[in-house]
């Protein structure tokens, strides 16, 4: 502080207002007092509301959380009892004593397969999943093996078919020739298109299967002889309500995607059975 500036008299008073209603006079620099509606409590009162927004958002999330538990309840649930309910196929009105059969027709596991010698899937099946099959089931004698017909895919399936049944009637061992013989030389471009003959079946005969009476077999094919046979087997197929080839049953219940793997367990559930 400077030492000329005067001090301050001591016995000036300090200077008064007036107030509009008369009342006494308030310093002029005397603080106001705190209102209690100030920022300090509106922002207490702000913290409050931003406790209970939180809250709400909470309660909200855990309702989410609940709704969305009892939803994945219900579906689960709907889905058992949809699985549960679904009716396994059943082979129905199956005539299983004249038709061609490797393995052991005695033995507890019994393996059909309904196809269209024209089917892609059918010599897809026949050259992954049923050399396997054969060589650990039928070769041992632990199963047995049936083919049964189900032509649809064109009008030549059915003459494919009744090759393959002429065959058979000659020599059981003639059809299995004939079945590897015709999927080798299947042409999958032509799955729909009616382009099979006579005698291109004749001639797939004459260089595939050796021994096999010819002239026979040209009259029965041209003859339809054992069409009957082919329709059994086509009613069986319906009957059963196939909706496609191959289908594969093992011990009279069809197989659903007939791997392997699902063919062989199966085969452990009808053993077990």
């Amino acid at each position: 502080m400077s030492k000329n500036k005067k001090s301050a008299s001591k016995n000036r008073k300090p200077q008064t207002t007036k107030s509009n209603t008369g009342g006494a006079g308030r310093p002029q620099n005397t603080p106001r007092p705190q209102n209690p509606n100030s920022a300090a409590s509106q922002w207490t009162s702000g913290s409050k509301r931003k406790k209970s927004n939180l809250s709400a958002i909470a309660l909200g999330f855990v309702g989410l959380i609940v709704v969305l538990a009892v939803l994945i309840f219900v579906l689960t649930k709907v889905g058992q009892n949809q699985s549960s309910s679904a009716e396994p196929v059943v082979l129905t009105n199956y005539e299983a004593t004249n038709q061609p059969t490797l393995g052991d027709p005695d033995s507890k596991i019994k393996i059909v397969e309904f196809g269209d010698f024209k089917c892609p899937d059918c010599k897809l099946w026949s050259e992954t999943v049923f050399p396997d099959l054969k060589a650990k089931y039928l070769d041992t004698n632990e199963a047995s093996f049936q083919f049964a017909d189900y032509p649809f895919l064109a009008d030549d399936s059915t003459l494919l078919a009744l090759g393959g049944q002429a065959l058979y009637e000659q020599n059981p061992e003639y059809f299995w020739t004939y079945y590897k013989a015709v999927y080798t030389n299947q042409d999958t471009s032509k799955v729909r298109e009616s382009w099979i003959t006579e005698d291109y079946i004749v001639n797939l005969v004459k260089e595939n299967v050796p021994g096999a009476d010819l002239e026979k077999f040209t009259s029965d094919l041209k003859n339809k002889t054992y069409q009957a046979a082919v329709d059994a087997d086509v009613k069986a197929g319906d009957d059963s309500k196939i909706s496609g080839t191959p289908s594969i049953f093992v011990n009279g219940t069809k197989v659903e995607n007939p791997t392997l793997e699902n063919v062989e367990a199966a085969i452990a559930a009808a053993k077990a059975s």
